[in-house]
């Protein structure tokens, strides 16, 4: 009788952790085969972008973590903004392989992908009520899924991928919803097929940034140069009629590779130029360019190959109201103004010390 009742108080145990029963086949059989990498990485400020084109043209979406939890039960949960159409989500991912939805408040969960299970798993991909997901949602919840295979070999704009897991779907609806999407380990999703009236819609994984890592890799390199590490605002008297100092240097980008790198601005070739202060404050905001039409609304492409980009720049240490900036460290960025997205404009800092000698 005693062993009984610690049998079923071991039952309940392993129910509770699992969270709400979802269909799963094999339910013994879900071992998780992961080891290394995770193929859902999850970490503030991760940021994925997607190309998605088909029969209605090309356009480009993107998901990107915003948020962390403060620890919920076992778990941390990261906000999820983009990854499905309609609100942020809450979201964790464990060691295993299993991604699940989480409602905080609650604690309760939704199943979302069991990435390290065996190959010809299935199960049902649930997301968490919300009013306002709108049709599109629909037609991701309730989907059954197969984990179709473990090793495909694929080829996007973002790079070359090995070992990517495969997952397929059937959609609750009839003409439309995702029917296959691929993960690769340490990045994620790279690649999702979707079906819709009007034929098939694919989106490839064109850019990211995991934990401050860029993919993919630059072939170009940044050097920004000033003329001092250390600036003086000279207020002994007499304060002469400009006692404010003026960081003055350049900003280049090198290409020497066989790989050419277009860059594309709006009126000239320029760039933004930002100093912050220890807090991270944004103190100072100006400009930097090549002397062109940077009002004019043509658009000017350099092609790096081989060679060099070099631009000037001369920052005035004054606040707005042309102030002295006060004693203390600061850091100095300057980002080229390239049109399109902005995860792999060339950029550089350097930082830098302001002191008062009255």
């Amino acid at each position: 009788m005693r062993t009984t009742r610690v049998l079923s108080w071991a039952v309940v145990l392993v129910v509770w952790i699992g969270g709400a029963a979802v269909p799963v086949q094999g339910q013994r059989e879900v071992r998780p085969v992961l080891g290394g990498p995770s193929y859902f990485p999850l970490g503030v400020g991760n940021r994925w972008v997607y190309q998605k084109a088909g029969a209605g043209g090309t356009s480009t979406w993107k998901a990107e973590v915003v948020e962390a939890s403060v620890p919920a039960r076992l778990w941390s949960f990261f906000r999820l903004d983009g990854y499905f159409q309609g609100p942020p989500r809450m979201v964790r991912a464990d060691r295993g392989g299993s991604v699940r939805e989480v409602l905080p408040d609650s604690g309760q969960e939704y199943l979302w992908y069991l990435l390290g299970a065996p190959v010809g798993t299935t199960w049902q991909l649930q997301l968490a009520p919300f009013p306002t997901a709108g049709p599109a949602a629909d037609c991701v919840d309730g989907s059954r899924l197969v984990l179709a295979s473990r090793n495909e070999v694929v080829k996007v704009p973002a790079g070359d991928f090995t070992r990517v897991v495969r997952v397929d779907f059937r959609s609750p609806c009839v003409d439309a919803g995702t029917t296959s999407e691929w993960f690769a380990p340490g990045v994620g999703l790279v690649r999702r097929e979707e079906t819709s009236l009007a034929g098939t819609v694919v989106s490839e994984l064109v850019q990211a940034e995991l934990g401050g890592v860029a993919m993919p890799r630059a072939v170009y390199s940044t050097t920004l140069s000033l003329d001092s590490p250390r600036y003086v605002n000279n207020l002994m008297p007499p304060v002469g009629p400009d006692p404010v100092p003026t960081a003055r240097g350049s900003f280049a980008v090198r290409n020497f590779t066989d790989v050419p790198v277009e860059l594309t601005f709006s009126g000239c070739k320029s760039a933004s130029v930002v100093v912050e202060n220890e807090a991270g404050e944004v103190v100072v905001r100006t400009r930097a360019d090549d002397g062109g039409c940077c009002t004019c609304a043509s658009l000017v492409t350099v092609t790096l190959f081989h060679d060099v980009l070099v631009l000037p720049l001369s920052v005035t240490l004054s606040t707005e109201k042309g102030e002295p900036l006060p004693t203390g460290r600061y850091s100095i960025t300057v980002t080229l103004d390239t049109v399109g997205e902005a995860v792999l404009r060339p950029s550089a800092r350097l930082p830098l010390e302001i002191v008062a000698i009255y």
